[in-house]
């Protein structure tokens, strides 16, 4: 895409083919408009078969498992867990986990088949597994519903496979080549978290050929957004901590506090804070409105949710009231300019979210 469409294209659907053209419809607009590919490549995950069918290509080639996990605020669990992640075999020979989450704990996960990605909710019965399997490792320690903050599912965009068992389906990758007419289509068919670049990499090495075009740079040893020249010890945090208050003038406990959230962005979050009257959030002080504005500016942030569930730990950490999500709507749509309509949809938008996907409910007596 070229000119004035180039960045709305990070918020579109495909809305239709015809010919050569592809036909994207913004999802914050309703607008269409076309644009003329030379290659497209299909990095919707599970939803990867779906999408290649709406531009008229019918293949197999997700086999999508559902993974899910509990968030629990039970302080004996996380104290006996320590700095520690447990990786361990189930009864039903499935490996699972128990790990820190600053001072939660995380559970999981479970490998269920799922046809339709959309359909992915933590369920009851993936709930008593959960809880159970705490039981083989920490007999002891008694686990409920009640220490439940969040729960959250993802689908593994696996490659689809005749194998008897979830488990058994294979955690590799592959590029897998069809043609929209005459334009190439790459599928980027599994994968994982831990293999993200090395298949980015093979991706982009072959679009490139295609493209006739050279590498200029790779992210072999490019650390990601606070983690580059991060302070791993003490002396050395104290060294950034004291750069952050020199440099910007933000004293006390402040640096520290940013660098928690943001590892050495802090600097950057620093900076803008002192550059205005900023203050701290009624609900949770450990938030200002200049930090929830740069946030804004810099993080992409088009909705509420995109703020407490992805650019920031809040819902994870069982941190929303109805009071304080209402305090960041106000201080979120005051930065994007939203009238109160905005930020009433916005409201009920995140508590409709919250509830259906991670089992949080915030207006219990409703």
């Amino acid at each position: 895409a070229e000119g004035s469409h180039a960045r709305a294209l990070n918020y579109c659907a495909l809305a239709g083919v015809n010919g050569r053209n592809v036909s994207l419809r913004d999802e914050e607009t309703g607008r269409i408009f076309d644009i003329f590919p030379r290659l497209i490549i299909n990095a919707a995950g599970p939803w990867i078969d779906s999408s290649n069918r709406a531009l008229g290509i019918d293949r197999h080639y997700i086999s999508g498992t559902k993974g899910s996990h509990l968030v629990l605020d039970h302080p004996e669990l996380r104290e006996s867990i320590g700095r520690n992640e447990f990786f361990f075999e189930n009864k039903d020979g499935r490996i699972v986990l128990i790990f820190p989450f600053f001072d939660r704990v995380i559970i999981g996960t479970s490998d269920i088949p799922i046809e339709n990605p959309d359909d992915a909710r933590c369920t009851e019965d993936e709930v008593d597994y959960f809880i159970e399997l705490v039981s083989r490792v920490f007999p002891d320690i008694k686990v409920g519903r009640e220490h439940i903050v969040f729960r959250f599912s993802g689908v593994r965009p696996l490659e689809y496979s005749k194998a008897r068992t979830a488990g058994q389906i294979s955690r590799d990758h592959r590029l897998l080549e069809d043609r929209f007419g005459e334009i190439p289509v790459y599928s980027l068919v599994g994968g994982k978290w831990t293999t993200y670049r090395a298949f980015a990499e093979q991706v982009t090495d072959k679009a490139l050929a295609y493209l006739s075009l050279s590498r200029k740079a790779n992210t072999q040893k490019t650390p990601i957004g606070g983690g580059r020249d991060f302070p791993w010890t003490g002396y050395a945090l104290l060294e950034f901590l004291n750069r952050v208050e020199h440099e910007t003038g933000l004293g006390g406990l402040e640096p520290k506090r940013l660098f928690d959230k943001y590892g050495t962005r802090a600097l950057e979050y620093a900076a803008y804070l002192v550059k205005g009257v900023d203050e701290k959030l009624k609900g949770l002080p450990s938030w200002s409105r200049r930090e929830i504005e740069y946030l804004a500016q810099k993080e992409k942030v088009l909705h509420l949710d995109d703020l407490l569930l992805r650019r920031s730990t809040l819902a994870w950490l069982g941190m929303l009231t109805r009071e304080n999500l209402n305090e960041f709507a106000n201080v979120l749509g005051d930065a994007l300019d939203w009238d109160e309509e905005k930020k009433n949809t916005e409201i009920q938008r995140t508590l409709a979210l919250l509830e259906d996907r991670h089992g949080v409910n915030l207006d219990p007596g409703l």
